[in-house]
């Protein structure tokens, strides 16, 4: 079982704006008819049930939305990017690069926006004026976005079964389910967790069989964190406890010193305690002693038998009740994370259940960086013009200027110093200011 890998992520670039004419016969001033280019492709997260582990991103690590089409003439508008749509399992966490939670994937068929596309530029068509009847500049498509994100899951399961190295958890899920863990006499025997599904009273529910817990795992020792991330999400604990160790109490109690010491909030979740291996015969002469041991702290405890199902049947009952009851299923048993830093670039829509994460906020006019004798102009709308310009075209360049001068990059140069035979840097481009 994976539960957390970094993918890269990519949205589609905007396509080219076009600078086309008319060439009609009958139209014989003809005009501009350069059409836009298209939006590039979105990249989206969707929550899926069916997806149950982040297993699928070993193989396959980098997810590239489709750039849109450039424009062209008779106003014809370049097609749109599709699209690209990431299925995660319920319970997925998509942290940036800076670790920022940028959105967590609790609902089944939650959407999330995480990259747009580039827009498209404008076809020369937009640039035409009473002053300008037939311009030759355009926009170039705005670039895709790119993203390495980490994907954590910490959603594994309904019911969680908890307990020390050889408690007897994976011959549980065994018994109850179609899960075939491997199971041998040392400690960590599972090093992943188990998932298997439980049909019982006509309702049906996930098990998850979770690593064994030392002393010292809210430390990392053992398994450590890997294991208390498991169990952070569980609606409900099954606390497993080996019933011919000299002192199963101890050892229960050891079990939530842990889980308290790493989050004390997991212990407000219902459990049950099993009480196991009555099968062994030193258990079952013991089982009113520990009974009794027990009794001053607890008093919801099962005595049973992964091998003969002894008692099995009524800690389903149990567990069934609790878990389809309103407190539960409400979402009371939810543990919230407390580590979590919470991106401030969230902006949930409740429309369509489709979060968006809201872009940088546009620019608003031209920044100016001077370095010696180069001036650096960084201005999105205006760049892009810039970098589909023919700069050959004598034509083109004093279009270029005047729409710099519309939009007061020209005043922002002129403010900042600049003078003839300075350098001038727009969108990758670089000419000599005359």
């Amino acid at each position: 079982m994976i539960d957390q890998i970094f993918i890269n992520i990519k949205s589609g670039k905007g396509g080219d704006g076009a600078i086309s004419g008319r060439h009609e016969k009958f139209i014989p001033r003809g005009g501009p008819d350069g059409g836009d280019g298209g939006d590039g492709g979105n990249v989206y997260f969707i929550a899926d049930e069916n997806e149950r582990t982040l297993l699928p991103f070993r193989y396959k690590k980098i997810f590239t939305a489709e750039n849109g089409g450039n424009g062209a003439g008779a106003k014809k508008h370049g097609a749109n990017g599709k699209d690209i749509t990431i299925r995660v399992p319920i319970g997925t966490q998509i942290f940036d690069d800076n670790e920022f939670l940028l959105v967590d994937m609790i609902e089944q068929n939650q959407k999330t926006l995480v990259l747009s596309g580039g827009k498209g530029g404008n076809g020369n068509v937009k640039y035409a004026s009473s002053t300008n009847q037939y311009p030759v500049i355009a926009q170039a498509g705005e670039e895709g976005k790119e993203l390495e994100i980490r994907l954590d899951l910490k959603l594994l399961g309904d019911i969680g079964l908890v307990g020390a190295p050889n408690a007897g958890k994976s011959s549980i899920i065994s018994f109850l389910t179609a899960a075939s863990p491997k199971i041998a006499n040392y400690p960590f025997t599972t090093l992943e967790p188990v998932l298997g599904v439980v049909e019982h009273r006509e309702k049906d529910f996930v098990l998850v069989d979770i690593p064994g817990l030392i002393e010292g795992a809210h430390q990392g020792v053992g398994l450590g964190h890997d294991f208390l991330r498991h169990i952070e999400r569980t609606k409900m604990i099954l606390y497993v406890i080996d019933g011919s160790d000299p002192n199963p109490v101890e050892v229960f109690n050891n079990i939530k010193h842990e889980i308290t010491m790493f989050n004390q909030k997991i212990l407000e979740k219902p459990y049950i305690v099993l009480i196991n291996k009555t099968d062994l015969e030193e258990v079952s002469l013991l089982k009113e002693e520990i009974k009794d041991t027990f009794k001053k702290q607890e008093k919801n405890i099962y005595f049973v038998s992964a091998i003969s199902g002894e008692g099995l049947s009524k800690v389903l009952d149990e567990a069934v009740t609790t878990l389809f009851s309103p407190e539960v299923t409400k979402g009371g048993a939810f543990v919230p994370l407390e580590t979590a830093k919470k991106s401030p670039v969230i902006d949930k829509k409740l429309k369509e259940n489709i979060t968006v994460l809201k872009p940088t906020p546009k620019q608003r006019g031209p920044k100016i960086v001077v370095e010696n004798d180069l001036y650096m102009v960084f201005y999105p709308s205006v760049e892009r013009i810039a970098q589909r310009i023919d700069y050959e075209d004598w034509t083109a360049r004093m279009q270029l200027y005047k729409h710099m001068k519309k939009t007061g990059v020209v005043r922002a140069l002129e403010e900042a110093g600049i003078k003839k035979g300075d350098t001038v840097q727009m969108g990758g481009i670089e000419w000599e200011w005359d």
